[in-house]
């Protein structure tokens, strides 16, 4: 049997050089993305850790002229 993931980003959105807003979005199969509002990025990271979420990449830039920057998390889904 093959391992299934699901999977969630943290973003934050950045538009000259001030934060706007950051949140997480979860991605389950066969489901709308599921949108949270975060207020502290550490613990956010934090709490994902403790729910078994794992990081497995990033993209962005904290710089002046950056978008935002987003973490990638995944997990295994239980059968």
């Amino acid at each position: 049997m093959s391992r299934q993931w699901e999977y969630c980003e943290l973003r934050q959105e950045i538009a000259q050089g001030v934060m706007h807003r950051q949140y997480i979005l979860f991605y389950r199969a066969g489901e709308e993305a599921e949108y949270v509002a975060v207020t502290n990025r550490e613990a956010a990271i934090a709490q994902l850790g403790l729910e078994g979420w794992e990081m497995v990449g990033t993209s962005g830039s904290f710089t002046h002229d950056s978008s935002g920057f987003r973490f990638f998390f995944k997990r295994q889904v239980e059968a």
